[in-house]
């Protein structure tokens, strides 16, 4: 709100009239005809009139797409036609004729885009210091509005070597917090990481979720293990008559096939119904049905779905009594009170609350009737898919939301069998084929970690820490991440109740590596940027300037994906690609071992003990490694076979081996496909051994069944302190301040953050031509727009407690009236005379509080969106300048 000026009250309110005046609008729109419209992108290479007459001189070579556009399910094709070392064209798999069993791994947006991101302008040329940092005057204020200065790699190294040692000396490793990821996978190997632990231990900020939301604490003790790896397989897509998708937006957050693979299950006479706040673009072209519904608001309609089956029968009890306990009063685990089953609950026979219909839409906006009809859907549908985005489960003890979903499905019956599946990470291409690479890590020879023993919190899959298994419960660190910047400030995280209380923390320097871009990812950013200009010293490596590199005193570059040795890699188990190495690392760029090993030679440790291997031995290790499993027999074989000359190539002693496929066909086609059999046996079916045999093959939950009561769950949870929740699902505002029913005349709005075209996180967002195809629009309903004075186009500032961000506004009649959307992973830039974001990050507005199994809670954050009157004029984000160092060329 700009000063002097009266807010009016209470503006913008969402009414039941306005709510129902745009249901009425918005209705042709809810009965979908999905198709997928193509486009035919030519292809071809240079011509002989492009090249004079002359036959083309480059060649085309494989290039690594790594984005991480869905928690690393999908790897795309990208052929790259490559002359004197310059990338010049970019092409995607062209191979034969589409078919659902063997699928053209075709790139997305950002992934055609991926040369103009190599060469963006945002790349950083070679090492350079802030010019108003000094050893003795680090200057802090000053990081993110000082200039630059070139210096050199040694001075670069000196320095920062220098600082490493003036904090370890004085506060140890625990003074550094290290930005880069501890689970050390190919995409972000950092060996930075692995120098912090063989000098006594990298603090980290790990200690909950980023992308997994909810699930995997509940995954452990609810049905026994991650759910990340028990979605449908793509071939099993047609089974299933019926797919209920809440929140999930598979064309934009997964790109390549997924669309392709839903459409295909469409021909085969499956519906899809997708339940979110906005007709987002997999629902535009694939959806039978759209169900608006406010963020964060899902458990209530899945309650009230749940009720209206138990109030018709319309549910599996039988295989309810065979494979869950918790459902009913005569299925509880031994101990637990029987008032709390889920049934009663739902009924309201304890509570005096039953959970309608009418109950549910009061909570969600999802009329009742419309609840009703989605039950009879689903409940008719012999087979059933249900899958919830990551997001849907990112709200205060959202735990409660995935114990309801899992129970839902678990009530409608047949998990197990092909074609009923429960799960969060859509559809998963593992096991039918069974390739994998070797470990081009060496993992096994890296430094351990002193401050992550047993029973520390597990980065993503378990990520809270397990008292009764840590045999000292002070040996352990590690910052939680939503509340990273907010514990630096305080000097303390974690909880009264943990053992000993508070953990204390005296944070000295920041580290930000490994590809992350902690400053721009990590909610509540504006704290953030105060916590780095409180700092002693913050360096970084990577190879773009992004806003973490840009409040750094010294900055490394680091080569590229494209200018990295030869490797293999596979993101799917059924594909296998070759990356060449596409270009030579540009301007001073060097690789992160190289910089590892120098900080090594200066800190007095041995540079092999930080990086293990060259990458030749890297390369030759993934492909060596390359694994094939016979579907039938279940025996692994070599994938990739080797002779004396390819070995050599790899200048290591090894021995020749026969593969599946040579290692030059390999090469020369840059991937290798396995053709899987749609109606073949070896399609995995999650839980089909449990539901064969529930006894013989027992779940790893404490009861061996689906645990719909799950005491182990709850106090698990319970014991961090970051939520309350029950041993069942309920419906439960789990924060006074977040979420729908808390909704204030400040903070009438609830935001949510999906995902764009335009990144894969926050990587891609310097790419200019994602920047013009996909702006960083704050999406707004019709209703709330014109409540507003807003009209699409219009500047609008949007305001949490939080921070304030600056964007055009998306006025939308396909978005649900009470909720705004700012997609996520945008390059936040601060106007330093207002304190105003012009970049567009929503974590400047998001909340900096943790939640259940340490789950980043940010979905409906409370906002206001008003039409902008202020002095800022904001170019469109095609023509608005990327950041560049300033001081230097």
């Amino acid at each position: 709100m700009e000063q002097g000026k009266e807010k009016p009250r209470n503006k913008g309110a969402l009414t039941r009239r306005s709510f129902l005046a745009w249901s009425a609008l918005a209705g042709g729109t809810a009965a979908l005809a999905g198709g997928l419209a193509g486009c035919n992108l030519s292809t071809a290479g240079p011509s002989l009139q492009e090249t004079g007459g002359k036959a083309p001189a480059g060649v085309w070579k494989t290039g690594a797409c790594m984005n991480n556009c869905s928690c690393g399910s999908s790897r795309c094709l990208l052929r790259v036609y490559v002359e004197d070392g310059v990338p010049l064209k970019v092409r995607t798999d062209e191979e034969g004729t589409e078919s659902i069993e063997v699928l053209q791994r075709r790139a997305c947006p950002r992934g055609r885009a991926q040369i103009n991101n190599m060469l963006s302008p945002a790349r950083i040329k070679y090492p350079m210091k802030r010019k108003g940092w000094s050893p003795g005057n680090p200057n802090g204020q000053m990081r993110g509005k000082d200039e630059w200065e070139r210096i050199s790699w040694d001075e670069a190294l000196d320095y920062i070597a220098a600082e490493m040692k003036k904090v370890i000396d004085q506060y140890g490793t625990k003074g550094i917090l290290c930005s880069a990821s501890s689970a050390i996978g190919y995409t972000y190997f950092d060996q930075t990481v692995c120098l912090l632990d063989a000098l006594g231990g990298s603090l980290h900020n790990e200690a909950g979720t980023i992308s997994f939301g909810s699930w995997s604490v509940a995954d452990t003790h609810m049905i026994g293990g991650w759910g990340m790896m028990n979605g449908l397989h793509p071939l099993c897509m047609k089974d299933s008559q019926l797919h209920v998708l809440f929140g999930c937006n598979w064309v934009s957050n997964k790109g390549g096939n997924t669309a392709y693979q839903l459409s295909w299950a469409r021909e085969q006479g499956s519906k899809v119904i997708i339940i979110d706040p906005w007709l987002n673009q997999t629902a535009q072209a694939l959806a039978d049905e759209w169900i608006p519904i406010l963020p964060g608001t899902d458990t209530a309609l899945v309650i009230g779905i749940c009720y209206h089956w138990i109030e018709n029968n319309q549910y599996d009890q039988e295989y309810l009594d065979k494979y869950t306990i918790g459902f009913d009063a005569d299925h509880m685990p031994e101990g637990a009170p029987k008032e709390e089953n889920w049934k009663d609950y739902v009924l309201g026979t304890y509570d005096g609350e039953p959970k309608t219909p009418e109950w549910a839409e009061k909570r969600c906006n999802v009329p009742a009737a419309r609840i009703r009809e989605l039950a009879e859907q689903i409940a008719a549908a012999k087979t059933v898919n249900f899958a919830a985005a990551q997001s849907t489960s990112k709200i205060p003890a959202g735990e409660q939301f995935v114990q309801s979903f899992y129970t839902m499905a678990l009530m409608h019956g047949g998990i197990g069998s092909r074609g009923n599946c429960m799960g969060w990470a859509g559809m998963r291409e593992v096991g039918a084929a069974g390739l994998s690479i070797g470990d081009p890590l060496g993992k096994a020879t890296h430094p351990v970690n002193p401050l992550n023993p047993t029973g520390a919190p597990v980065y993503m899959a378990y990520p809270i820490p397990q008292w009764s298994a840590l045999q000292d419960t002070s040996a352990w660190e590690n910052l939680e991440p939503s509340e990273c910047w907010q514990s630096i400030l305080d000097g303390e995280y974690g909880r009264d109740i943990w053992p000993g209380g508070k953990k204390p923390l005296d944070i000295h320097a920041i580290y930000f590596g490994g590809y992350a871009n902690g400053l721009n990812a990590l909610p509540n950013a504006n704290a953030g940027i105060k916590a780095v200009r409180k700092m002693d010293f913050v360096w970084g490596a990577n190879p773009f300037f992004d806003p973490s590199r840009q409040y750094c005193d010294i900055v490394l570059p680091v080569a590229a994906w494209w200018e990295k040795a030869d490797v293999a890699n596979s993101g799917m188990a059924e594909v296998v690609y070759w990356y060449d190495q596409i270009m030579p690392p540009l301007f001073e760029a060097r690789t992160e071992g190289h910089i590892a090993e120098e900080l090594a030679k200066r800190m007095g440790v041995d540079p092999a003990k930080v990086n293990t291997m060259t990458y030749k031995e890297r390369g030759f290790a993934s492909v060596q490694g390359a694994t094939f499993t016979d579907v039938k027999t279940g025996e692994k074989m070599p994938l990739i076979g080797l002779t004396k000359e390819d070995i050599a190539e790899f200048g290591v002693d090894a021995e020749p081996q026969e593969g599946k496929i040579t290692f030059s066909e390999l090469k020369a086609k840059g991937y290798y496909k396995y053709p899987v059999d749609p109606k073949s046996d070896a399609i995995p079916v999650p839980y089909a051994a449990f539901y064969a045999d529930p006894v013989a093959n027992p779940l790893k939950t404490a009861s061996g069944k689906f645990e719909i009561y799950c005491a182990a769950l709850a106090f698990m949870v319970n014991s961090v302190g970051y939520s309350q929740i029950s041993p069942i699902g309920k419906w439960q505002i789990g924060d006074p301040q977040h979420g729908h029913g808390t909704q204030t005349e400040e903070y009438p709005l609830l935001l949510w953050t999906p995902h764009s075209l335009r990144r894969a996180h926050t990587v891609d967002d310097n790419v200019i031509s994602l920047r013009e195809a996909y702006p960083q629009e704050c999406f707004i309903s019709m209703v709330d727009a014109q409540a507003r004075g807003i009209r699409n186009g219009d500047l609008v500032l949007m305001s949490s407690p939080h921070g304030k961000v600056l964007r055009p506004a998306k006025v939308l009649t396909t978005l649900v009236p009470g909720a705004v959307a700012l997609q996520d992973g945008a390059w936040l830039q601060i106007d330093e005379a207002t304190g105003i974001d012009i970049g567009g990050d929503p974590n400047i507005l998001q909340a900096p509080k943790a939640s259940g199994g340490g789950s980043q809670s940010w979905t409906a954050t409370l906002v206001q969106v008003e039409k902008y009157t202020g002095n800022i004029k904001l170019e469109p984000d095609k023509r608005r300048e990327i950041v560049l160092p300033q001081g230097v060329e």
